[in-house]
């Protein structure tokens, strides 16, 4: 069972004697000590590498890679299961192809592409749908005349018809935090939910909803959004499991870390001893709940901890992954490689057969941001607190999953054969908080983003967090290394764009 890991928030850390001191000589302090080794923990040893620099990873699991996670079913060793990010834009996310081309890392196109395409299948309130069929005469839904249009055609008249969009002369980069609706409301102050509530109907809000494979990217996060590395240099250490409970400022300038030792199996728990470290400059490559979790004094400066814990927000999101002895779904009489429903399900993807063994093929049976509760509560009942063990073996899940795949596949269900192997993740527990975050309204992006980046003059503490992006969209890879980018004039390196 690979599952995002259930340890709970702390308390007030209390150091005793049980403290492990590893680092009384100043010798042995880091020159920098980079808390996670995700892709932005990373990629920032790989900028420094050349710095002549004693620089030491401190990575909370027994991985590489945070939010990018990748694994492959024993049977089927030639298909990538994507636990976390899955793709990248190349246009669009030049500065990690830029990346990805210097550490000559090899690229692999992802054909299922980067969202609906006119042929992806759409089954919301019993209706099969084509994506390009959206608006017409087939879409169940009670929409005003208006609004019977596709998705995209409709969300962009909202916004051309009830805001100054149009007429607001002001730089791309600024016009999300200048534009108003036509009550007089700056859009950067409200939500989306907001702005749908006053200019279109309920049934439309549904429309969008639920036709959208991500729900929460289309309700609760500012509105303004609308408007708008992997490797390691080996000269330096990366030290698993070890979780950042304290940063204390010593009398020399330097820093000393307390860390709690993690145990890696299926679940990650932690020891009662701590471990400390020492630093001369310390980066955060981490998420925002585990910055929220962090005893460091900065953090609680009053501004601060505003923008910590309100500017924005975690949004939880689950995956399950199936293996199947040959790919029974393409028998489908609305069969398409990616296809959106209103079912827990969510989103499901067919995700390829093997080459290698052929006929054996992987489903990528789930993937939402909406029902993550249900599906966790699911999966918590079929494995308890055991550390290991085989989810299509599970009466309860199998019953589910199978019900769902019916639907939407228009198989009769006592023709789905059980699985021969599964995974699923669930990003919503500490040390992550959710699989992205989004902006809440109210905040003007670049100034959270410049003052998180160092939340203390007086300190050479920095935060290297996608969570506060103002320029790519926290799900993007891409956004962890613009993050880091904005901390290398720190350390004397070239910004890159």
């Amino acid at each position: 069972m690979l599952k995002n890991q259930h340890v709970r928030g702390r308390q007030n850390l209390i150091i005793d004697k049980t403290t492990i001191n590893e680092s009384p000589d100043l010798n042995l302090c880091d020159d920098i000590a980079i808390i996670g080794a995700g892709i932005a923990g990373t990629h920032a040893a790989w900028r420094l590498r050349q710095q002549n620099k004693r620089i030491s990873i401190y990575e909370y699991s027994n991985r590489v890679g945070g939010r990018m996670y990748t694994v492959q079913f024993p049977e089927i060793l030639g298909i990538n299961v994507e636990l976390g990010g899955m793709r990248y834009l190349r246009r669009s996310h030049a500065l990690l192809h830029e990346t990805i081309q210097q550490l000559g890392l090899p690229i692999k196109r992802f054909d299922l592409g980067s969202g609906p395409s006119p042929d992806t299948i759409v089954n919301v309130r019993g209706v099969h749908l084509r994506y390009n069929e959206l608006g017409g005469n087939k879409t169940p839904y009670r929409l005003r005349p208006n609004e019977r249009k596709p998705i995209d055609q409709l969300t962009w008249e909202v916004f051309r018809n009830y805001t100054d969009v149009l007429t607001t002369n002001v730089s791309e980069t600024d016009k999300k935090f200048y534009i108003r609706d036509r009550s007089g409301e700056a859009m950067y102050k409200q939500s989306v939910q907001s702005l749908y509530h006053k200019y279109l109907s309920a049934e439309a809000q549904n429309y969008i909803r639920e036709t959208n494979g991500y729900s929460t990217l289309s309700t609760e996060d500012s509105a303004s959004l609308a408007v708008q590395t992997i490797t390691v240099y080996r000269k330096h250490s990366i030290k698993h499991n070890h979780d950042l409970k304290a940063i204390k400022k010593r009398r020399d300038g330097y820093y000393n870390l307390i860390f709690e030792p993690t145990i890696s199996n299926s679940r990650t728990s932690q020891s009662k001893s701590t471990i400390k470290k020492c630093a001369k400059k310390v980066i955060l490559a981490v998420n925002r709940l585990s910055l929220e979790k962090l005893d460091w004094q900065s953090l609680y400066q009053p501004r601060i901890r505003e923008y910590l814990t309100k500017a924005v927000k975690d949004i939880p999101a689950a995956k399950l992954y199936f293996s199947y002895d040959s790919p029974w779904w393409r028998r489908s009489p609305v069969y398409s490689n990616y296809l959106i429903s209103d079912t827990p399900l969510r989103q499901t993807y067919d995700f390829g057969t093997s080459i290698l063994n052929p006929s054996k093929s992987v489903l990528q049976a789930m993937y939402t941001d909406t029902d993550v509760p249900y599906w966790e509560e699911l999966f918590n009942r079929a494995y308890g607190n055991e550390t290991s063990g085989d989810f299509v073996n599970g009466k309860e899940l199998d019953q589910v999953t199978k019900k769902y795949l019916s639907d939407i596949y228009k198989i009769p269900i006592r023709t789905i054969p059980r699985p021969t192997n599964a995974t699923v993740i669930v990003w919503k527990n500490y040390p992550y908080g959710g699989a992205w975050q989004t902006w809440m309204p109210g905040y003007i992006w670049p100034t959270v983003e410049r003052q998180m980046t160092k939340p203390s003059v007086s300190d050479d503490v920095f935060v290297v967090s996608n969570a506060f992006n103002s320029r790519s969209f926290s799900y993007w890879g891409n956004g962890a290394l613009q993050a880091v980018e904005l901390a290398m004039p720190y350390f004397g390196l070239r910004r890159i764009e």
